[in-house]
């Protein structure tokens, strides 16, 4: 679904593109109307991670471009190598390295476009920052946080600004102020399915410290300090959070010799732990590359991605190992992935071999 939504909303934009380029200029105007509906597509797009009970074993189907649109990507970086100032050229590149997948490439071409459009450019930062949302599989980053109220600051009216800069209150435990943003936006009469996930994410920011609700409103930030409790993922605790020793897993990554080929050392790694046949996000999770393969790889609380959603002693948990040549969290066919049952609290290092190619 993820997958779906961000090529719908990518591919549309390209397809716009190609069609109105000579207009984009002078008459801006005519943007209003794609501008709400990029809007609704690019928050769900961004956002589903967060809400959805994604499985991360389904393989999908990568992006390829075809001849004719690699040929317009060609065109339009030749362009830009000729005139770097370009900042509608620099989104336009942008948001079609999004539809390719290229989210590396993305958010180089996003971050040129907000250099050279400066504070006040709402639409490149806001991007930018979605885009390292992305990246980080729906997590509010620090960064990305930070572009959320800087476009705040700058348009305080601004209905994507408001919803993303919400989220980004949220993280950093400022609950009323996400509310008081989240209110605003409904001020302004946004599509109905957009209120309907604000009024979820308000009544969410009353549920009980480690309820379900509060997992919801508060998006994993990579660095966010002084989120709404538990830990950031990859470092350690926020204040007060007790880490539980006997809560770890460790395993001895490993390749099969037939697939020790494909590898590159800079492809992204993600392993993770979750309960066997429970949806929803891992109890914990690493972003590494393919160069920790044949490490000893250790999970623990600190890696959980949600407050009261971690590992536990006496636990049973799955534990994959995924090479992942998209760099995206989501699978896709092509990826290699291993899997090995951990009781966590009783098991020592275990071997987790990775042996299989997601079709």
């Amino acid at each position: 679904m993820l997958k779906f939504l961000l090529v719908a909303a990518c591919m549309a934009a390209l397809a716009a593109t190609a069609v109105a380029l000579p207009l984009l200029r002078d008459r801006r105007s005519r943007l209003a109307g794609a501008a709400a509906a990029v809007f609704v597509i690019g928050a769900a797009a961004a956002l589903y991670p967060l809400w959805s009970n994604w499985d991360w074993h389904a393989p999908q189907q990568g992006i390829a471009p075809t001849p004719e649109v690699a040929a317009m990507i060609a065109k339009l970086e030749k362009h830009l190598e000729d005139q770097p100032n370009d900042r509608d050229g620099w989104m336009m590149l942008a948001r079609s390295y999004g539809a390719l997948e290229r989210t590396d490439d993305a958010i180089v071409a996003f971050g040129h476009a907000h250099r050279l459009g400066g504070p006040k450019d709402i639409d490149a930062t806001l991007s930018l920052g979605e885009a390292l949302g992305i990246k980080a599989g729906g997590e509010v980053t620090a960064q990305a946080a930070a572009l959320f109220e800087e476009a705040v600051a700058q348009a305080p009216d601004n209905p994507r600004a408001l919803f993303f800069g919400g989220f980004a209150a949220a993280v950093r435990g400022d609950r009323e102020l996400a509310r008081s943003r989240w209110q605003a936006l409904k001020a302004l009469n946004p599509p109905p399915e957009v209120i309907d996930m604000l009024d979820k994410q308000m009544a969410a920011l009353d549920a009980p410290p480690g309820g379900m609700g509060e997992a919801n409103a508060a998006p994993v930030a990579a660095a966010a300090a002084g989120g709404a409790g538990g830990s950031a993922p990859g470092g350690a605790p926020a204040a007060g959070a007790a880490i539980d020793p006997q809560a770890r897993a460790t395993v001895n990554l490993r390749i099969a010799p037939a697939l020790q080929a494909r590898l590159r050392p800079d492809v992204p790694l993600f392993v993770f732990a979750r309960e066997p046949g429970a949806g929803g996000p891992p109890l914990a999770a690493k972003r590494l590359t393919a160069a920790a393969i044949g490490s000893q790889i250790e999970l623990s609380q600190a890696d959980s991605m949600l407050p009261g959603h971690a590992l536990a002693a006496g636990k049973k948990v799955s534990i994959t190992a995924r090479v992942s040549f998209s760099g995206q969290p989501m699978p896709a066919a092509g990826d290699l992935y291993g899997e090995v049952t951990y009781d966590v609290g009783k098991d020592g290092p275990r071997d987790l071999i990775i042996d299989q190619v997601a079709q």
